[in-house]
């Protein structure tokens, strides 16, 4: 306990002490299944509960679950406070109904099979209220788990079950005036195009649920409902969520190039409002909202931790475009104690980040054992596939985690599709990840402009040429290349006896050759793939628009080198190659 912050400490300790009192009071505790499934998640209506004057202050009133599992690993999960909401379309825009006064819930994710002992219990004002206990067995099923780091390579992640998962995806980081009716639309076309990974946002217009005057502990459950259906939707169609917990306008006074973002005069954090805040640095080094946070932290836990497609919690977007204001250091620290924090509050143990500018690097933030990867932003910058090759070897070599550009747009100031008609740019930012050592494919901007031009063909095809393959495997790594004859950049990341490699015409690396609409086909290009294994190798060549192989062919590598000719192509081509198993009697099949 001696690494957790004395503020956290203060936020759980509630629970421990309860834990051992006799029972007075009567919890009933009803399970939305009676055999659930490893990875499963299960909710949790408890009745019985006493009534409380703040539903969202642990310190008057918390309601925490102890799960005892087979292995004696024991699990703390808190409860929550929600109420129901109904939804319509009103012409173009979301209505919610408000459905009922409210209740108790609690949601588990059980992290292995057998009989599980559940012991529930409520505290008011830190003194034992009540108790409720039942017991259920968990099958093993066949669910692959949640997203962690690789631990060999550690540039990749994976699922428990050993699956490996690259991020093929794109921000999508809040709705319209549509509401979650537009993330019906987007994720069942994420889904369609084999995406498997968007960013969402809790900012103020869309899933923000503590912003605003009035809402210090008094959280807003219509976007928490709104949360909840579309991680629920998200889990449904395959798509996983970095959840991305507060964004750089909450710290700003002035109108910024949109005229807006400016929310600070409105923090219920800021003490003309009634916080403990004199100045933004504050939010940072003050105790009392430090407090405040953690019990925010606490309660985005036990309402979101247990949803399986959660890839990670986010701190911030973007922390520095507020440095004017804050303190580089006090920020570090914060996230480090806030880190260790929601590390101990959160069962699942999500991986954990934050974000910066892609004008600002700052090895002290990331380097944190408590940061899980690393991420970069991209906007106005040229060569996109050249910057993710640049930034991704720098990353990973400075802080050995995984790695990938998290935002991406031409033009931080809007869609231009005037400087990119032929969606150039936005192809090689999503499919260069793949060849450089990242992660995750380049994370675009714009997504509602995206979902109107129907472009999920540049996703699709990448999915489609993934199909397969064993990328994110601990042994990938970027690929060396020898004897390039033509006017390509290479791009690759290879294993012994396995590489993918991708082709850019450099009279197409975007901006060059972005108004050309049908540019001149490139031919007789030659390279070699070196430091793979000698013998007999599968190569396939792929359309990287359509998404389909073009060519099939076999090569033999010796020296550690393996010589290639790609077929004549636009723009670019990727390849899949595989080295061959060879017969006991040593000739190649």
């Amino acid at each position: 306990m001696g690494t957790k912050s004395l503020v956290c400490v203060a936020v759980v300790v509630l629970f421990l002490s309860a834990a051992r009192a006799d029972s007075e009071g009567q919890l009933q505790l009803g399970l939305s299944t009676d055999k659930p499934e490893v990875f499963e998640r299960v909710e949790i209506a408890v009745g019985g509960m006493p009534a409380a004057a703040n539903p969202f202050d642990p310190e008057a009133i918390a309601l925490d679950l102890e799960v005892v599992p087979p292995s004696g690993q024991r699990l703390q999960v808190p409860g929550y406070f929600d109420r129901e909401f109904d939804r319509k379309l009103e012409g173009n825009r979301e209505v919610l109904t408000p459905s009922g006064d409210g209740s108790w819930r609690l949601r588990w994710l059980p992290l292995e099979a057998g009989r599980h002992t559940l012991v529930a219990t409520v505290t008011l004002a830190g003194k034992f209220a009540a108790r409720g206990k039942t017991a259920v067995v968990v099958a093993a099923g066949k669910r692959r788990g949640l997203a962690r780091v690789e631990p060999e390579g550690k540039r990749y992640f994976r699922l428990d079950d050993g699956t490996p998962l690259f991020l093929n995806g794109l921000c999508a980081c809040w709705h319209g005036r549509r509401g979650t009716y537009d993330y019906d639309d987007w994720l069942a076309a994420y889904q369609q195009a084999g995406i498997n990974y968007i960013r969402i946002w809790m900012w103020h217009q869309a899933f923000g649920i503590e912003w605003d005057k009035g809402d210090k502990l008094h959280y807003r459950l219509d976007n928490a409902w709104r949360l909840d259906r579309v991680l629920a939707e998200a889990e449904r169609r395959g798509v996983f969520v970095m959840l991305c917990l507060d964004y750089h306008g909450i710290f700003e006074v002035k109108p910024d190039y949109w005229g807006s973002n400016n929310f600070w005069p409105r923090h219920p954090y800021n003490a003309v409002n009634g916080g403990p805040c004199q100045t933004q640095n504050d939010f940072f080094t003050n105790a009392e909202a430090k407090k405040l946070y953690t019990q925010r932290l606490r309660y985005l836990v036990a309402r979101w931790s247990a949803f399986p497609n959660l890839l990670a919690w986010e701190f911030f977007n973007e922390i520095d475009n507020e440095y004017r204001y804050l303190k580089h250091e006090d920020v570090v620290a914060w996230h480090r104690e806030m880190g260790r924090c929601l590390r101990s509050l959160d069962p699942a143990r999500h991986l954990i980040s934050s974000s910066f500018t892609g004008g600002s690097e700052r090895p002290d933030l990331f380097a944190l054992p408590e940061m899980d990867f690393a991420q970069y932003h991209s906007y106005n910058e040229k060569h996109p596939a050249g910057m993710t090759a640049q930034k991704t070897a720098r990353f990973f070599e400075k802080y050995s985690k995984p790695f990938f550009v998290s935002e991406y747009g031409t033009d931080w100031r809007g869609w231009k599709p005037d400087t990119d008609p032929h969606f150039r740019a936005l192809h090689q930012a999503i499919w260069s990840g793949v060849f450089t050592g990242a992660v995750g494919t380049g994370m675009t901007w714009w997504w509602e402009s995206i979902h109107t031009a129907k472009l999920y063909q540049h996703w699709s095809a990448l999915s489609g040429f993934l199909a397969g393959t064993g990328i994110g495997r601990a042994d990938l790594g970027p690929a060396r290349f020898e004897n390039v004859a033509g006017a390509v950049t290479p791009f690759g990341v290879a294993a012994r006896d396995e590489a993918l490699i991708w082709l850019l015409d450099r009279a197409c690396d975007w901006p060059d050759g972005a108004l050309e609409a049908n540019p001149a086909p490139v031919d007789g290009v030659t390279l070699a793939l070196a430091g793979i294994d000698d013998g007999t190798w599968s190569i396939e060549w792929w359309d990287t628009l359509a998404g389909k192989r073009l060519a099939v062919a076999e090569a033999t590598a010796s020296g550690d080198l393996l010589r290639l000719a790609p077929p004549a192509f636009q723009v670019d081509i990727a390849a899949r190659l595989k080295k061959r198993e060879s017969p006991p009697n040593g000739r190649t099949r």
